[in-house]
Parts: structure tokens; sequence; C-alpha cells
């Protein structure tokens, strides 16, 4: 026979009890539901900075909570949109400032990048290394590129496309009572 004593603890036998008693946050992270996580998160400043990489007032909070429930936006996402400078923070509320100007800046950067990396492809290319040595340099600058490529794709343009495809270009928290 087993009991429930309390709401994460249970009478498992005889001779003991279980408890949930997770060794990182990482494990209550992912055996709580999402529910009890933001539950804990509004409550706790310490559980929402781990959650979602930033510190915030009781009332931001709850208004961050608010949005991504809202919008079905990820834990991640809303880091993203905060390191990308979409989520703006101020110490009584949340906004979200839908600036054309960040993908703009993250497609010209990206083009400038590939030119200087096609620069220096054709640089290995004609120089007078041997063969092997052309073949290895042209594959480190296409990796090179792969990767810069990439963070500023993550850092820039990603964060707008999460923007776009929730709807949440025109969120507005709810008012304080």
């Amino acid at each position: 026979m087993q009991l429930n004593l309390a709401k994460l603890q249970r009478n498992a036998g005889r001779d003991y009890n279980e408890y949930f008693m997770p060794r990182n946050i990482r494990m209550v992270l992912a055996t709580t539901s999402e529910e009890e996580l933001d539950d804990i998160a509004e409550s706790n400043g310490r559980m929402f900075r781990y959650r979602f990489g930033f510190e915030a007032t009781p009332p931001v909070r709850q208004q961050v909570i608010e949005l991504r429930e809202k919008y079905e936006l990820s834990d991640g996402d809303i880091r993203w949109l905060k390191r990308a400078g979409h989520l703006r923070i101020s110490r009584m509320g949340v906004t979200i400032d839908p600036s054309r100007l960040m993908p703009i800046a993250g497609w010209i950067q990206i083009t400038l990048f590939s030119i200087l990396c096609v620069g220096m492809i054709f640089q290995v290319a004609f120089s007078g290394a041997p063969e092997w040595k052309q073949g290895l340099g042209q594959t480190l600058v296409a990796i090179l590129w792969f990767a810069g490529a990439s963070l500023l794709f993550k850092c820039h343009i990603a964060p707008w496309n999460t923007l776009k495809r929730s709807g949440a270009i025109e969120f507005r928290p709810a008012p304080r009572e």
C-alpha cells in the first residue's frame, strides 16, 4: 500500500518514505510541469533568473510569464528575445520592440562576413601552398563562415522570425490593478 502524504513525497511501503529531492535545478526544470514552474518563477526571483536568463521585479516576472503563455514561447525564445534587444525590461513593465533594424542589420552583417570569407577562400586557393594545405585552409575558412553566419543568424534574425511567427509583435501587457 502506498500513501501520498504530501505534494512531493510519498510513503512507498513499510520501511521508507520517498521524497523528491533533485540534485540540481535542471532536474527540477525537466520534471516539473509548466504550470508549477510558472508559479515558482513568478514568486522566486532566483528560479526566474535561471529559467529566463535575467533578473526582474515581481510585476515584470508576471508579465513575462503572461507573454510566454499567451504566445506559446519557450524559455529559450524569451532568452533570445532579451539578448537580441526585442524584449525591453524596465522596473515596472515589459515591452516588445518590433524594430526591423535588427534583422536588416543581421542580413547586412552576414553578407559582409560572407564576402570576407569568400575573399579568404580565394586567397588560400591562389596561394602557392601544396594542394592538401589549400584544401585544409579552405575547409577551415568554410567552418569559420558556417559558425559565424549561424551565430549572426541566431542573434539577429531568428528572434525577429520568432516574433512574427508567434504574433507577439502587437503584445501589450495587461494593466496593473
